[in-house]
């Protein structure tokens, strides 16, 4: 019987990359060295991420022969996805990157931004910029609400100039 591959198992801080692009040409999602060099590296000021993932709505069938209850594989969701970031006391911080309606792609490349490593795009539509504030011991942060905009693309990080 064959095995699942063994993991090499990581700690993604300090590894993951977080880039965000205006524009990716190929319709693969999977952006080029160019590209790459020209989006906006989200990495260092990320405080937390949310959602990122999709689900299916399952469709119960009923069969009035039997108690059992099959499911059919429905219509593909996205879950609601953010990213905290840490916020800056003179705004020069998330706010001057996101807009709401601003609509574009985050890359994760969760094992580094290296060339043959796998990554995922999301093409995403920003919802919101929320600022969150807190009296509490925590320091300021800029919240950014992103909308899943199509089914996201796995793709391997492109050889790097």
């Amino acid at each position: 019987m064959p095995n699942m591959p063994t993991a090499t198992r990581f700690f993604q801080p300090g590894i993951v990359a977080i880039l965000w692009f205006d524009d990716i040409v190929a319709e693969t999602l999977t952006p080029t060295a160019e590209e790459i060099a020209a989006a906006m590296n989200l990495t260092n000021e990320v405080d937390d991420i949310a959602g990122w993932a999709t689900s299916t709505a399952f469709i119960e069938t009923k069969d009035a022969g039997t108690r059992l209850r099959p499911q059919l594989a429905g219509a593909v969701t996205f879950e609601g996805s953010s990213i905290t970031f840490n916020g800056s006391r003179d705004g020069q911080d998330a706010r001057t990157v996101f807009e709401r309606g601003q609509s574009g792609f985050v890359m994760f490349a969760d094992a580094g931004l290296a060339t043959g490593r796998p990554g995922e795009v999301f093409p995403a539509e920003v919802g919101s910029v929320v600022k969150l504030r807190s009296l509490d011991n925590a320091p300021f942060k800029i919240r950014v609400d992103f909308g899943i905009t199509a089914v996201p693309r796995d793709i391997v990080i492109p050889t790097l100039a």
